[in-house]
């Protein structure tokens, strides 16, 4: 039914997309581009609308942008696909691997119970063990999906255990801990979501030298403590049980079982001690690679080689596993850069747009606060936050340059500000985590109303790193 009832949608953005493509440059021409280059706008319009619409999967329109920038726009082949000879690409591709053989080893689950474990079972440490479970795994896996598909089961089963009614507030509390520990630590360590790497990947060369993974983080620290203290605070005060309210039915108690104490996964199977043992020398290398020199995409590789030798995987584990059709999406897209540079567009966006970036830089705190505020409101438009994230770089990055501002500044706020779930269809995390507990653990009006607590929560964190960034000299 559903994919009925968008039949509509996609059949009118598909029209509205050809049209606009196509009416861009024959029947606007645009002052200081060539044909070529209206041409190209005209394109990535009309891919914007259809990715928009759903008209095709993202990866398909992707490919079908790529073509016509090569075929109507005359950009050579090696600029379209440029970014798959980058090392971020290939960082990305490792990146997936090592997330499937922790999945596969079932080192991941393993980890997440463990952290769990640690913590007592009452609701105040609960709500701190699924903030810090999703935090301390969040680095080792770049799908945010897969992580909230491990970890939401696990909420609602401790929400059971500890005797809490689903869909009462200490239950939404629980699921907000779970699903905001998965989001809160994605801006600060790039290997935590592919939006990282695809925002390290649309940098310009010497900004992508000057945050590896390190650095990143460092620079990221301000915003990650912010966040982290005011978020467990108001999931505290908004959600934690009142005496005699929230009670659970015997039945939902008795269903629980007490997972999160009682499962016993035994012993560490030989490809878990094996993936560990890579996943520690990896993260060690990464962490160390000022000392060393040697990249980061490197040592990922190795690790991927290492994990395949080991057995970790099958090969047909391999095909299925990884996300491929993303990866070739964020390739095509990383691409844009070269094709604007190609075509001049980065020059014309620069040139129309300065003044008001000028404008806007003349504040750093108006800076920040005005790029997260577009961020929020375009998510309305276009659902999936990495086209969204890639495509807004792809213009923001000369204009920051323009103003004297580092383009990790706007790519830091975008991430910082790119996953409201105000709408189910806004966020596919969430949207995992939600019929991950099949709809049954909370209500979605109280979860859009804690969204707009999270996302002022999180501009605060902009706010207060503001002046950490212009002692780096970001600003």
């Amino acid at each position: 039914m559903r994919g009925k009832s968008q039949k509509p949608l996609r059949i009118v953005g598909a029209i509205l997309g050809v049209a606009v493509g196509t009416a861009v440059p024959l029947l606007c021409p645009i002052d200081g581009l060539t044909f070529q280059a209206t041409c190209g706008l005209g394109i990535l319009l009309g891919a914007i609308i259809w990715w928009i619409c759903k008209v095709l999967p993202e990866y398909a329109t992707a490919l079908l942008m790529a073509v016509l920038f090569m075929v109507v726009a005359d950009v050579p082949t090696a600029s379209v696909f440029s970014a798959f000879t980058t090392s971020t690409w290939w960082l990305l591709l490792a990146a997936f691997g090592l997330g499937l053989g922790m999945r596969a080893s079932g080192l991941l689950k393993r980890m997440a119970l463990a952290i769990l474990k640690v913590f007592p079972h009452t609701y105040r440490a609960q709500v701190m063990g699924l903030l810090a479970a999703g935090t301390l795994i969040g680095p080792f896996v770049p799908s945010m999906s897969v992580k909230a598909v491990m970890l939401a089961p696990l909420s609602m089963s401790i929400s059971d255990s500890l005797g809490f009614a689903r869909k009462s507030k200490p239950a939404e509390g629980l699921f907000l801990a779970m699903f905001t520990g998965i989001r809160n630590v994605a801006p600060a360590v790039v290997s935590a979501s592919i939006i990282g790497y695809a925002i390290l990947g649309l940098l310009p060369a010497d900004v992508q030298a000057q945050f590896d993974m390190v650095h990143w983080f460092l620079a990221m620290l301000p915003w990650f403590v912010v966040v982290s203290v005011l978020n467990y605070a108001a999931i505290m005060l908004l959600y934690a049980p009142r005496r005699g309210k929230g009670a659970a039915a015997p039945a939902d108690q008795a269903a629980a079982k007490g997972v999160i104490q009682h499962e016993d996964l035994g012993p560490m199977s030989a490809k878990e001690k094996r993936m560990a043992a890579i996943m520690v020398c990896c993260v060690v290398l990464w962490v160390t690679e000022p000392l060393h020199a040697i990249a980061s995409h490197i040592v990922a590789l190795a690790a991927l080689v290492v994990t395949i030798a080991c057995g970790i995987f099958t090969k047909d584990e391999f095909r299925s596993g990884i996300s491929w059709d993303s990866l070739v999406f964020i390739g095509v897209v990383f691409g844009l850069s070269d094709v604007f540079a190609q075509l001049g567009i980065d020059e014309w966006i620069v040139e129309m747009c300065g003044p008001f970036i000028q404008a806007l830089a003349g504040n750093p705190f108006l800076f920040v606060f005005g790029i997260g505020a577009i961020t929020v409101l375009l998510r309305f438009l276009i659902v999936s936050e990495t086209p969204f994230a890639n495509i807004f770089m792809v213009f923001m990055v000369p204009m920051a340059l323009g103003a004297g501002i580092s383009p990790w500044v706007v790519g830091a706020t975008v991430y910082a500000m790119v996953s409201p779930w105000f709408a189910l269809y806004q966020n596919i995390i969430y949207l995992t985590a939600y019929y991950a507990t099949e709809g049954r653990m909370v209500r979605q009006a109280q979860m859009a109303r804690y969204c707009a607590v999270y996302l002022c929560i999180s501009m605060a964190g902009l706010m207060a790193s503001v002046p950490y960034w212009q002692a780096l000299g970001l600003f």
